[in-house]
Formats: structure tokens, C-alpha cells, sequence
């Protein structure tokens, strides 16, 4: 499995210095409907710590830090690029190549 980073993201890390992306599957259970999905996000040196550590995420090293997937089983492309979009200033993580 290879990760790649768009360029806009690659800047975006390097200007704010990030270097850890953290995978994980968060579900919401209400009365009506449960719904299950990925939630890709930056992390600090203490989130990842507590990701490695405590929740036992495995650290994939990349180019430009690392990589927290969880313990259990995902699907994995050969390829998994991530990139980042923006919604009204907000700044979010996007992935291609994980599915539950």
C-alpha cells in the first residue's frame, strides 16, 4: 500500500506543520438510523501519542510524517491519496483508496 499527498495538501502540511493524518471509523447511533463512516483528520504530537498508544493505531511512516490507521480491518487500494478541500474557510482532510 503507497500513500500519496495532492500538492495542495503537501503545502497546506508544510505551512502549518502537520505531520500526522489519523484514519478512523466514527458511528452515530440514533433511534431512527445508524450511520458508519471515515473520519480522516490532523493530529498533534499529543493526539497521536493517545491514538498509538491507548486506542492502538498503527503508524504507517510516509514522506511527509505519518500515517494512524485503526486496529481493525478496513479495505485498502493499492493507492490511497489524500487531499484537502475547503468548505466556507473550513479546512478538511479527503481520501481515496479507504473504505469500511
Amino acid at each position: 500500500m503507497q500513500f500519496n499527498y495532492e500538492p495542495a495538501l503537501e503545502q497546506y502540511m508544510r505551512q502549518k506543520g502537520k505531520k500526522t493524518i489519523v484514519v478512523e471509523v466514527i458511528s452515530s447511533n440514533s433511534s431512527d438510523f445508524e450511520v458508519t463512516e471515515l473520519h480522516v483528520h490532523f493530529a498533534n504530537d499529543k493526539q497521536a501519542a493517545f491514538f498509538k498508544n491507548t486506542k492502538r493505531f498503527r503508524a504507517v511512516k510516509t514522506d511527509m510524517g505519518e500515517v494512524l490507521l485503526p486496529p481493525y480491518r478496513l479495505e485498502y487500494a493499492d493507492t490511497v491519496t489524500f487531499g484537502i478541500k475547503s468548505f466556507f474557510g473550513i479546512r478538511y482532510v479527503t481520501q481515496e483508496g479507504i473504505r469500511l
